[in-house]
């Protein structure tokens, strides 16, 4: 599936583009998305999500699920964002600071993905509960992979920092190794530096569930139709 990826903060797009976040989201929509990533960076920044119930209206009205992230990295941030109209949430890789949350976390099923933010093959949280961060700060990727297998997580959003936000490339390498140490049941979705059809490509010839693309749709590289096609050719 490709996922469209929206940024916002103060209540505006990320990015600094003049369409409201709204407009933005129901044009994707419109153009063929089938769900949404939206983030909230100001969380993700400060902890603090104030632009949740902006974020809901689009959860609730867009007519496609949508997936919150930014920061999430308690069982009660979920909870709300999920009676906001979420279909699910992100987590924060923070949440590899403790076993015990995973295991909650797992338990919301198919409404959590847990996010490895990956730089040089170790965890970089770039947002959470402070306490968290400063735990799973430097964990090894692939044994936070296997962890949150072990303790029942069923999805993991994959992104390599060093090349996120850059067009440089999709995680393909850490998708690879993350697979290598976790089962089938294990889904993985794939995001951060995905430059053309190319890229999408590649990822779907590795079987990841879900390409999560912000700048190239926005810069109009290729359009949703052209990477759904990529990814099914």
């Amino acid at each position: 599936m490709i996922v469209p990826s929206l940024d916002v903060r103060g209540g505006r797009l990320g990015d600094g583009s003049d369409p409201s976040v709204l407009e933005r989201a129901r044009g994707l929509v419109a153009e063929g998305a089938e769900e949404l990533h939206l983030v909230d960076l100001d969380a993700a920044e400060t902890g603090t999500f104030r632009n949740l119930e902006l974020l809901g209206e689009i959860a609730r009205t867009a007519g496609v699920p949508c997936r919150l992230a930014g920061g999430v990295s308690r069982v009660d941030e979920a909870s709300r964002a999920i009676d906001a109209g979420f279909a699910g949430v992100l987590f924060s890789s923070a949440v590899f600071a403790d076993d015990d949350l995973l295991r909650e976390i797992a338990r919301l099923g198919g409404r959590a993905i847990v996010e490895i933010e990956a730089r040089s093959g170790f965890l970089a949280p770039r947002g959470g509960a402070p306490e968290l961060i400063a735990v799973a700060t430097g964990r090894g990727v692939l044994a936070s992979a296997r962890a949150a297998e072990i303790a029942g997580v069923r999805a993991l959003y994959l992104i390599d920092l060093t090349t996120e936000a850059r067009l440089g490339g999709p995680p393909l390498d850490l998708v690879d190794a993350v697979r290598a140490v976790v089962g089938p049941r294990t889904a993985l979705h794939a995001g951060g530096g995905i430059r053309d059809l190319d890229d999408v490509r590649a990822l779907a010839a590795r079987g990841v569930r879900s390409a999560v693309i912000g700048r190239a749709l926005a810069e109009r590289r290729f359009t949703i139709r052209a990477a759904r096609e990529a990814s099914t050719a």
